[in-house]
């Protein structure tokens, strides 16, 4: 073994340490403190305008304020969302003239932002705090712990503040801890930092930071834009709605409303509304006519965008989370379920390490049991992050295929009707997704606006029989509610991409036509009985040529339907014949009930009620029996519209109050039919001189009408209005056939 000299010789030599393999760790060196060094003042620019943050502020001259006594420097952390302004508190907070005078030791600040991809090593942060304090170089150590111990040691005999922003990890902290008990060190961060209180000697202070109030980011947008006069305060209002109350954007907004070329307020009011993103909106372009060479020329050097606060935090990630998050762009809403993101991280185990690495980051929030949620900016540029075509589309086929199998297992759960998508022939592959009509309700209430939308993304990125899958179970959610509106547009698009299949997909196009069809009948309005007519015939010439009798048959039902509505009960009785004889030799036993259901129903419409009331008191009976309960609460309601127009109103008052049991007692769960049956109810009241109870069963149907922005709400407020204004009547009783369903609906 070579010898080791490990002796001092000559000169005045300081603090020495000596020994071959020394673990050091909080090692104050006291001798160079005696130094007569200056005292550093690293402060940050404040920020030109600054609205708010009373709490944080507050909270942090509070602390400052017991710092007596303490045995280890007070670490508090400012941690918020990308574009929260964390920064621009710190900034502030610090700026203020007693600053100074609180920490005489000095200020200290460095922004550990500036190399996000990859974490400032404290290290280069320590060499700029002991240069700042004119440490000669030569005396600099390339031992990490040594020069910490250096910076305690010159920053221990009087306390001071270290200003830390954009820390992207806990460990970052603890080497840059001043050495006086009673310094502080304020921490910036858009990471949650949740490992910071193992990181640090004694208990961090968090202070987070959340979005700015209404009035708040109101303010600090007029004062950027100049508070212009005759601005709409409309426009005011539409803009600072739309900048999810961040500083940042606020700040931009401010900056564009006041470019005397850019249109004002109004203008870029109606760019943030029709623009697909807000941020390309948030950007200001800087420099553009200098000569090359004469600056950076990089993309993020010639702007001030929203943008680079999500790429900081974006670039804060692994790769597995980078992959996962712009997955996640792709998702229609900000919102999503754990469940989603576990498939597009890869797995259970996988999907939980990424899912805390964005929350961590605060690139995505919780939003409930199972549930989170990306901020909306953040959703955007998660969207507009540079295309990998190949990865992309894996991830679109991941996604597609989990709110599928979500949807289908729903509408399995909730629906007994048939359905053509494959996975609904083999259930046992949907094992596990969800284990009971509840669960199914909850799951599709709260997919249902990224499962609508899903299907117009999957007609726009060629993805068709996905997107006509999904309309298809999406029914079984819309139908029993009557939420038109949505319901409409997910079948438009599913008709298109059922269009763009090859021509051997002729019963996927007949589906597609009967499933708009079917919406249109539902909903009602002016003109929807004859444009359903069109789709149930389109419907019912692609059955025939994909030789499917039992959407033919369907198609002549929904036919028969509209004769019904439409006033032409006898043809419809044709209809309904003609489409029992199509059943001929197809196992399809509800569907034979069904079409004994419309013939009462067509019976009724002809004047023939007693007969009506005889096929619908069958057709109850035969949907309890499968079971059925639904339709057989429907059936139920049914009659009792028979009963009251054959002039037997206490007969028809007792079925109708079965009927409304089966909503009451959970056995059922269909608002519209529940709210069908007690305008239904009302109007026997009504008949039988009864106002008050008329009063509040029309009153609890307007209700449900109204929650479901059904068209029918009219007609309750018609029977109200009659009911108190002059005159006796209280309206018509309700339409024959409205909202029946189809032979192969629940």
């Amino acid at each position: 073994m070579d010898e080791v000299n490990n002796g001092v010789a000559g000169g005045t030599q300081g603090v020495v340490l000596q020994g071959a393999h020394n673990h050091i760790e909080n090692l104050v060196l006291h001798g160079p403190a005696a130094r007569n060094r200056r005292i550093p003042r690293m402060l940050p620019y404040a920020p030109e305008e600054f609205v708010d943050r009373e709490e944080q502020r507050a909270a942090l001259d509070r602390l400052s304020a017991t710092r007596a006594g303490r045995t280890s420097p007070l670490v508090a952390a400012l941690t918020g969302p990308p574009g929260v302004g964390t920064s621009g508190l710190l900034a502030h907070w610090a700026n203020s003239p007693d600053r100074l005078g609180e920490f005489p030791g000095g200020i200290f600040y460095y922004d550990l932002s500036a190399g996000a991809s990859v974490p400032v090593d404290p290290m280069a942060v320590l060499e700029c705090f002991l240069a700042e304090l004119e440490v000669p170089r030569a005396e600099l150590s390339s031992v990490p712990e040594v020069l910490a111990a250096h910076f305690r040691s010159f920053t221990s005999v009087d306390p001071c503040l270290v200003l830390l922003d954009g820390v992207a990890r806990p460990g970052q902290v603890r080497p840059l801890l001043p050495g006086h008990p009673q310094g502080m060190v304020l921490v910036a961060s858009g990471s949650r930092l949740s490992g910071l209180g193992q990181a640090v000697p004694s208990r961090p202070a968090p202070l987070p930071v959340g979005a700015l109030d209404e009035a708040a980011c109101t303010e600090l947008f007029l004062r950027f834009a100049g508070r212009p006069e005759g601005a709409e305060p409309e426009a005011v209002r539409a803009v600072v709605g739309l900048l999810g109350g961040l500083p940042g954007a606020a700040r931009i907004a401010g900056v564009l409303a006041a470019d005397p070329f850019g249109g004002g307020v109004e203008e870029l009011a109606r760019r943030l509304r029709i623009q697909r993103s807000s941020l390309e909106v948030l950007t200001l372009a800087l420099d553009e006519d200098e000569p090359d060479g004469a600056y950076d020329q990089s993309w993020h050097s010639r702007q001030l965008a929203l943008r680079s606060v999500w790429a900081t935090a974006y670039q804060t990630l692994g790769p597995a989370a980078r992959h996962t998050y712009r997955a996640l762009g792709l998702n229609p809403t900000p919102e999503f379920a754990d469940g989603l993101l576990r498939a597009l991280a890869g797995g259970e185990a996988a999907g939980e390490r990424v899912r805390r690495q964005l929350l961590e980051a605060q690139l995505v929030e919780p939003a409930g049991p199972g549930r989170c949620r990306m901020p909306r900016f953040g959703h955007e540029y998660a969207r507009e992050l540079p295309e990998d075509p190949e990865r992309d589309a894996a991830a679109l086929t991941v996604l597609l295929d989990w709110y599928l199998r979500r949807t289908t297992a729903a509408a399995h759960q909730l629906s007994r009707r048939w359905h053509f998508g494959p996975l609904f022939a083999e259930p046992a592959l949907l094992t596990g997704e969800l284990a009971d009509r509840d669960q199914a309700l909850a799951a599709m209430t709260a997919e249902l606006d990224n499962a609508s939308a899903a299907v117009r993304l999957a007609h726009d990125r060629g993805q068709y029989a996905a997107a006509t899958r999904l309309t298809e179970a999406l029914r079984d959610f819309y139908f029993p509610r009557g939420q038109h509106s949505h319901w409409l547009e997910v079948c438009r698009w599913g008709l298109k991409a059922a269009e763009a299949l090859p021509e051997d997909a002729a019963l996927v196009r007949a589906r597609m036509q009967y499933e708009l069809a079917f919406c249109y009948v539902d909903r009602g309005a002016a003109d929807d009985l004859t444009r359903a007519a069109g789709h149930y015939q389109q419907a019912l010439d692609q059955a025939r040529l994909a030789g499917h009798p039992r959407t033919g048959s369907s198609a002549l039902e929904g036919l028969g339907q509209i004769a019904v509505r439409e006033g032409r009960p006898e043809e419809a009785m044709d209809l309904f014949a003609q489409a029992a004889e199509a059943l001929e030799g197809v196992d399809h036993p509800r569907g034979r009930v069904l079409l004994g259901f419309h013939r009462g129903n067509a019976a009724s419409a002809a004047g023939r009620h007693q007969e009506a009331a005889a096929l619908l008191e069958s057709a109850h009976r035969d949907f309890a029996a499968l079971p059925d309960p639904v339709n057989a609460a429907k059936s139920l309601s049914r009659l009792g519209g028979a009963l009251l127009a054959g002039g037997r109103p206490e007969e028809a008052l007792g079925r109708l109050g079965e009927a409304l049991a089966a909503h009451e007692n959970g056995t059922v769960h269909a608002p519209k039919d529940r709210a069908d049956a007690l305008l239904l109810r009302g109007d026997v009241h009504h008949a039988a001189e009864r106002p008050e109870p008329a009063r509040a069963d029309w009153e609890s149907a307007l209700a449900l009408y109204r929650d479901l922005g059904s068209l029918r709400a009219e007609e309750a407020l018609r029977r109200l209005a009659a009911l108190d204004g002059p005159g006796t009547g209280g309206g018509a009783p309700g339409r024959t056939g409205v909202g029946d369903p189809g032979q192969d609906e629940d």
